[in-house]
């Protein structure tokens, strides 16, 4: 063989060095626009949408099991609790209904829409506007009616990624908006 053939062949393909080089440079790039990209999901989102199902599970669970359950709602979190005996007891057989803590930047606000105090408070009478038992910790509690009748309410979810609301209407439906 002569020296032509020779270098014809050394030419041909690329060699791994370029193949790594290629490779390494690809890397740097996909690396950079991952560190740029914005978050996928706010945590203010997810523990409002965590919320909303586990509320419809709730709903549903006391409607199905005909029990009265209460919602315990507070600035770190809520949990649901079932009457028992007398006695308000955590919902400890179905996990997603044990407690639940909010994500550290997420703050949420419960408004209470109960027009017979509504009405009260228009005529001047000296009446909380919420419906819902506040204890001295800060503690909300909300009944969940086996019947499927619910007094209406809304929590507000915010956070600096924005500000997510919980809506619950009579009729229990559960919808989550995007208040940005």
């Amino acid at each position: 063989m002569d020296r032509r053939q020779i270098a014809k062949r050394r030419q041909r393909g690329l060699t791994l060095v370029e193949l790594l080089v290629v490779i390494v440079i690809i890397a740097l790039a996909a690396s950079v626009v991952m560190l740029n990209a914005p978050p996928s999901r706010p945590d203010v989102r997810d523990d409002a949408e965590r919320f909303a199902a586990r509320l419809m599970l709730a709903f549903d669970e006391a409607v199905a099991a005909d029990r009265v359950l209460r919602l315990d709602f507070d600035a770190a979190g809520y949990e649901f609790a079932q009457l028992d005996e007398g006695d308000w007891k955590p919902v400890d057989d179905i996990a997603a209904l044990a407690r639940h803590a909010f994500h550290r930047r997420t703050s949420a606000l419960i408004e209470v829409e109960d027009a017979a105090n509504a009405n009260a408070f228009a005529l001047g009478d000296d009446v909380d506007q919420e419906n819902e038992e506040e204890t001295d910790d800060g503690l909300s509690t909300i009944i969940l009616d086996p019947l499927g009748a619910q007094i209406p309410f809304r929590v507000k979810f915010s956070s600096a990624d924005g500000v997510w609301t919980v809506v619950v209407d009579e009729t229990a439906k559960v919808s989550v908006t995007n208040d940005a």
